[in-house]
């Protein structure tokens, strides 16, 4: 794939309604697997069928940027930044080898050089629980964990090095009707900025379809 790396977007197009083709050409690509899948019938989004027996998808992508960028340590642009990721999803147990119910982990690792990306490294972890209320609608519950590592690289001359920030989340995903989803949100940070403070985050969406 192949998209448009327009760095101050809504400079040039302030509604986001009207396309414009202009930016450095940023490359995609991307190579997955299913265990047991067929891969014109597997899904990456999260839905019950995707789900059912011991699923499994693993990803391996990278993105390339040949526009120019400053490095903190050097004043002379330099060509070319990338992205480079791996993603796993997994079901680890089953109360029916046939269907959702049971226990998902995830995991996610990205990378970018810490010369030119102030947020070079991401790690995230998760736990899913399928359909763990004894309700006749879908439901799940779900257990996060990010760490974001902050580039030594850009740290201002004489100052005290960054700590990684933390932060983990739990969430619910209520499927009462068909057409409604409702979600409940809670999010702990520490670290946040690299410094020593500490935030709570909560949240709740709905979606509604017709």
């Amino acid at each position: 794939m192949v998209m448009a790396g327009v760095r101050s977007p809504f400079s040039q197009n302030p509604t986001g309604l009207v396309p414009h083709f202009n930016g450095t050409p940023v490359s995609v690509s991307e190579i997955g697997f299913t265990p047991g899948e067929k891969a014109t019938s597997a899904r990456a989004f999260d839905s019950v069928d995707s789900r059912k027996g011991y699923s499994g998808l693993y990803q391996f992508g990278a993105s390339y940027n040949p526009g120019k960028f400053t490095a903190p340590t050097s004043t002379t642009p330099r060509s070319g930044n990338y992205l480079l990721y791996w993603m796993a999803s997994q079901a680890l147990w089953r109360v029916d080898r046939t269907e959702a119910r049971g226990v998902d982990a995830t995991l996610t690792y990205d990378w970018s050089p810490a010369a030119i990306n102030r947020n070079n490294k991401l790690l995230t972890a998760g736990l899913r629980l399928n359909e763990p209320l004894p309700v006749k609608f879908h439901n799940t519950k779900s257990l996060g964990y990010v760490q974001n590592s902050l580039s030594r690289q850009f740290l201002p001359s004489g100052a005290s090095a960054w700590k990684a920030e933390h932060g983990v989340e739990f969430n619910a995903i209520l499927n009462p009707l068909p057409m409604l989803l409702l979600q409940p949100v809670v999010q702990y940070y520490a670290n946040v900025g690299g410094g020593v403070q500490r935030a709570i985050v909560l949240g709740f969406r709905t979606k509604v379809e017709f």
